[in-house]
């Protein structure tokens, strides 16, 4: 079975990717990658190996233009072999692929996680095969599969953390008063209500990590800060390697993540390593978290880490099973390969 697989880009933070890719390998089918963006010696360096399987870019990096890329993108789909489409979290290709794909009758699979409509997402919607998503939260205007309802195309399959490269970890956090966000900055994620919290909890800080996603709503932030008196307490550090990261989850203890409408798989990384994430009833359900928040509110999050925070809610082997039975790599894409495998 050949698989065109097509994402964002493959290096940095998204380098994640390739893990997916080779999962799909694992489960005996043939991929070649397509993506706006490669750096094969980034991606190489954070994954600590060699990448062997071939990528098709589209240009990005070396600065092409959005219509040369569009243009090798049309090139590109029209003239591999493939068998099947899955395409990782970028449904706008959804719409330029359409004239290619509906004509050759290919079925096409979208990995997707996020609640807002856009109009590849809609087309895929009509003429795709499944919108696999991690959560119920994810693609609120689609019926899922428990739903009922006739020819349901939303699949919820949780998420996937490659195992191979999240063992557990020993948790090493020093300090059991120093808070961790990681995640995109941006307004879907609520930051502001861990910041508020801080004002319940003298003598905590938060390490913030994460692209700053939206200019103006990370300058809201930080006018927040200043306006509460907490920029010795509140850092901001922007983004981080991906071959960082589990140290960074094994020197905290606590992972704040109050994003309303999905769960970000840092807090299911975190847990390899011992860090329990703070999120709200919703998130901690769809993940299989046994304690969580009662109200998405600032004393709730205060409140929580003030119980928890020198002993967390469940031991690290405990953590690491949640995870492995419930959200790893090699289980989701056997949930997705029931599907696409036959073209359903």
């Amino acid at each position: 079975m050949r698989l065109l697989f097509i994402t964002q880009k493959l290096h940095g933070q998204d380098a994640f990717g390739v893990l997916w890719i080779d999962e799909f390998r694992k489960q005996g089918y043939e991929v070649e990658a397509l993506c706006l963006e490669w750096r094969q010696h980034e991606s190489e360096a954070t994954l600590g190996r060699q990448i062997d399987f071939i990528v098709h870019s589209l240009g990005k990096e070396g600065q092409n233009s959005k219509l040369a890329q569009i243009f090798q993108f049309l090139r590109l789909i029209a003239s591999l072999k493939y068998d099947r489409v899955f395409i990782h979290m970028t449904p706008v290709w959804g719409v330029f692929g359409a004239p290619v794909w509906i004509a050759r009758g290919t079925p096409v699979y979208l990995w997707y996680t996020h609640y807002k409509m856009q109009l590849g997402l809609k087309m895929l919607g009509w003429y795709g095969k499944r919108l696999f998503c991690a959560t119920p939260q994810s693609l609120p205007q689609y019926p899922s599969a428990s739903s009922g309802q006739a020819a349901v195309k939303k699949v919820v399959v949780g998420h996937g953390i490659d195992l191979s490269y999240w063992p557990m970890r020993p948790n090493a956090a020093s300090d059991s008063k120093k808070l961790l966000i990681v995640h995109r900055l941006s307004r879907s994620k609520r930051v502001e209500l861990s910041v508020r919290a801080l004002q319940q909890l003298p003598g905590f800080s938060i390490d913030i990590y994460g692209i700053e996603a939206e200019g103006p709503y990370v300058s809201e932030l930080k006018v927040l800060v200043q306006s509460l008196a907490l920029e010795d307490r509140v850092h901001f550090h922007g983004t981080i390697s991906a071959k960082d990261v589990p140290a960074l989850y094994t020197r905290h203890k606590l992972i704040l993540n109050m994003a309303g409408e999905t769960i970000d798989k840092t807090m299911l990384e975190a847990l390899t390593c011992g860090c329990y994430p703070v999120t709200t009833k919703r998130n901690a359900e769809a993940i299989g978290l046994p304690y969580s928040l009662e109200t998405d509110t600032p004393a709730a999050i205060a409140d929580f880490v003030k119980t928890h925070h020198v002993g967390v809610p469940l031991k690290p082997d405990e953590m690491y099973t949640i995870v492995r039975k419930g959200h790893s790599l090699e289980a989701l894409v056997e949930k997705m390969d029931h599907y696409i495998r036959q073209g359903k």
